[in-house]
């Protein structure tokens, strides 16, 4: 083999063995009770806003951070101090990813994403109820598949 080979070959082996390292750190969602336990590491965990306990966000102060308190999959509940901008329509969202590692009795997230509700679920309703269906291409009216009116 030749040496451009051999070393093509190592650096391909070690771009998989790192894949492999990364993929198994995020592989499923961990629990707050997962972070409580190992808080030296970076977990990632899903769960939803609760309403009733206030969002703060002061950005006079610190436009970068806000904290909520979130439960997650299994129904704990932690504050969370989220180190981004609050997101728009945050109270609005279904759904919070957050990735970080527990800090004494706060979840500090570096990173959120979520799931707000679709913007499509209105056209969604109106089809159900044998309205006319919007398509990408044209608008058609209700199919037998639809209820009539």
């Amino acid at each position: 083999m030749k040496t451009s080979h051999i070393i093509l070959l190592v650096f391909m082996a070690a771009a998989v063995a790192a894949l492999i390292s990364m993929s198994g750190e995020f592989s499923e969602y961990a629990s707050f009770q997962t972070a409580i336990n190992a808080p030296d590491r970076n977990h990632q965990i899903v769960g939803h806003l609760n309403t009733a306990k206030p969002v703060e966000y002061k950005p006079e102060i610190d436009p970068n951070s806000f904290t909520f308190y979130m439960k997650d999959k299994d129904g704990k509940e932690v504050k969370v101090i989220c180190l981004r901008d609050k997101p728009q329509d945050f109270e609005r969202t279904e759904q919070i990813v957050l990735t970080g590692r527990m800090k004494g009795e706060d979840f500090v997230a570096e990173n959120i994403q979520l799931k707000c509700p679709s913007k499509y679920q209105d056209e969604a309703l109106k089809s159900d109820e044998g309205k006319e269906i919007v398509s990408n291409q044209a608008t058609k009216p209700a199919t037998a598949a639809t209820k009539p009116e």
